[in-house]
Formats: structure tokens, sequence, C-alpha cells
């Protein structure tokens, strides 16, 4: 309960940030207010990196659900770009990291958040007091009511998403599933606000969202620290045209849009002086081929890999690796400390290959077994 959370213990908290939790449950017991205060220190220790920026706020993380599915800070900082009128609905609100950064947006005046979970509602109020939390599902007739009561009009609204992809007890990922669904309500959002911004899972399939989702205007990938981390659909009332594109790293803000030009690219067997390796997010958005085109890349017939006999600007959205060493063969292949290894259309694992030639795992070299 948020009203465990004294200023005493808040103190308390802060006091004791840095200690290690399974020594302070050992020490001060499971008993509240201890119980509540070392869990957001176990928080804070676990989530450092995701939660970067809010380790040392009075922001309540909960206790007993996962956090691994939240929004981290970069991303919601990322989406937080995206909102740009002043009213803001935010239909399955969570932990409640991207609502806190589409309402603490200066042109933000009013937020809505509708979240089922008592529990988390009750979170959200203490940790938003800016924003207006509804403990119930979301459903038109609040949204509504509020609509009405705040004088909204609606090109001045936009409508913000994450659905809950649990289904049975397992994780789904096609947009035709998840509460509330984005493909049973969208036509009726679209008539009471300017835009709909929706998160999906990295494993959602884009031509499936570009045959499902009317007036989709942009489609943003975002990558943080290598992985692909989430999908944003753009639905803007009344747009018709182009699906764009962007591949964003969170944790740089670089970006690359899609260039809609037709590329194509030479398709070789053979390595030339350099492999580049798109990142997952680049190989999410299929925006590689731009990437080929731009600078004279020849594309394998392994994987989605590439190669070149020049060396490319270093980027976050591919690796570079210099070729030192071809064997056509596993019995003259011979290894010289430690290395990473990727197996690319075998069916002998990178494991295999680990044991079979006992290479330590390490970073500065890279062996690909391709076939």
């Amino acid at each position: 309960s948020p009203k465990v959370f004294t200023e005493e213990i808040w103190k308390w908290i802060f006091a004791h940030i840095d200690e290690k939790p399974v020594e302070l449950r050992l020490k001060y017991g499971d008993k509240e207010p201890f119980f509540s205060a070392i869990s957001q220190i176990e928080a804070r220790s676990r989530y450092s990196k995701k939660f970067e920026g809010l380790i040392h706020t009075r922001w309540i993380f909960p206790i007993g659900i996962g956090l691994e599915q939240s929004s981290s800070v970069a991303t919601a900082q990322i989406k937080q770009r995206l909102f740009l009128t002043p009213y803001s609905a935010d239909l399955c609100g969570g932990l409640g990291m991207d609502s806190r950064f589409i309402c603490f947006r200066p042109a933000s005046k009013k937020h809505l958040i509708f979240e089922r979970n008592t529990g988390l509602a009750d979170l959200l109020k203490e940790n938003l007091p800016d924003a207006e939390v509804l403990p119930v599902a979301f459903n038109f007739n609040d949204l509504d009511d509020w609509i009405q009561r705040e004088n909204i009009p609606t090109h001045e609204l936009e409508v913000y998403l994450d659905p809950d992809r649990r289904s049975n007890a397992r994780r789904t990922f096609s947009i035709l599933e998840g509460t509330p669904n984005l493909i049973s309500i969208q036509q009726n959002l679209l008539e009471k606000c300017a835009r709909i911004i929706a998160k999906h899972s990295p494993m959602t399939d884009l031509k499936e969202m570009k045959a499902l989702l009317p007036n989709l205007s942009e489609l943003h990938v975002i990558q943080f620290r290598g992985e692909c981390k989430e999908v944003l659909s753009i639905q803007e009332k009344g747009y018709e045209g182009y699906v764009n594109t962007l591949l964003i790293d969170a944790e740089t803000r670089d970006e690359v849009k899609e260039a809609h030009a037709r590329v194509s690219t030479k398709v070789l067997t053979t390595l030339k002086k350099f492999i580049i390796q798109p990142s997952a997010g680049l190989n999410k958005s299929g925006l590689h081929p731009q990437f080929a085109h731009q600078y004279e890349w020849s594309k394998l017939v392994f994987g989605n890999l590439y190669t070149s006999d020049f060396e490319p600007p270093r980027s976050v959205f591919y690796k570079i690796f210099v070729v030192n060493e071809l064997f056509d063969s596993l019995k003259k292949a011979k290894f010289i400390g430690p290395a990473a290894i990727e197996s690319i259309g075998s069916k002998i694992s990178s494991d295999e290959l680990r044991k079979r030639f006992k290479v330590k795992e390490g970073r500065e070299q890279k062996i690909f077994y391709l076939q």
C-alpha cells in the first residue's frame, strides 16, 4: 500500500539504497514497513539500468509483479516525443512508465489512465498525482464521460495503449490478440481522437500490422543496447498514404527513415574483407537494404549478413567484422583465444561448435559458421 511510504520510510530507503536486499531482510525481517521498503531497494538494484533516473526518486515500484515487460525509461522517453496534443489517454496503465513521460510533457493539460488491477491503480494515483486514474478496464463509457466533462475536441486528444498480451497463461505476439484489442476498438477510437499510438511486441509481424491497421501513418522500431525492444504503430484520423517506417536507437537517439525507393544488392557466396551484421532492430525494420545500397555492400546467401571490401562508418545499427581467416571445412578450422560463435544455416549449434573446438566465450573475435 502507498500509505506505508511515509517521510521516515523514504529516508530509510535512501539511506540503505546501496545495501544488499538479502542482508536487509535478515536484519529487519519481513514485516511492514520494512518488507515494502526493502522491496523498493530490491527493484532499484535489480533494474537500475532499465529505470535509470528513477532510482533516487520516490517512484513506488509494484511488489510481486514482474517488471520485465514494463517500458524502460529510455523507450518511454522515445514515445514521449510522439505525443503532440494537450489531452491524452492511456488505455492500460500498467506500471505507468509510459504515462509518466506522456503526462510530464510541457504541452500536457490532462491525462487519463485506465488500469483494471486495483493495486496498480493505487500506485498510479500515488506516482502520477496529476493524472486521472480509473481503477477499471478500458471502456468507452468512461472515456466518453471524460471527453465530455473536459470538453475535449477530437483533434486535441491522442490515445495510447500497450495491450496485455497474456492469453491462457501464454504470451501472444499477434495484434489479433491482446486486451484491449486494438483491432476491435480502433474505428471507434479514431472517431474520438486525432491519433492512436500503440505499443506492440518486437515479435509482431509488420506486414500483418500494415494489413489490419487502417490510417496507419508510421511504424517505429525501437532498439536499445542492440536488442529490438518495441514496435510502435501510429494511426492518424483520415490518413491515407505510405506507411513510413522509422528505426530508432533509444540510447543514442540515432534514427533512420525509410527511403521508399526500390533498391537491389548483389548476392554473393564468397566473403570480401568485411562482414556486416545488422542489429536486431535493423533486421526487424527491414531497412538494411537501404544501408547496403548506400555503402555498396553485397548480400551474403547466409542469413542476413552483408560483405564489403570497404569498411563502413560505425553505427549502432550494425556490427562490423574484419575477415581474418577462412576455412572451407570444419576439419581444417583452427582457432586461438576466446571468441563469440554464431551458427547460421546449419543444424550444428553454436554450443556444439564451442565444445568441439574448445573455444572459451569472448568478445574480442567472432566465429561465423555459415552453411
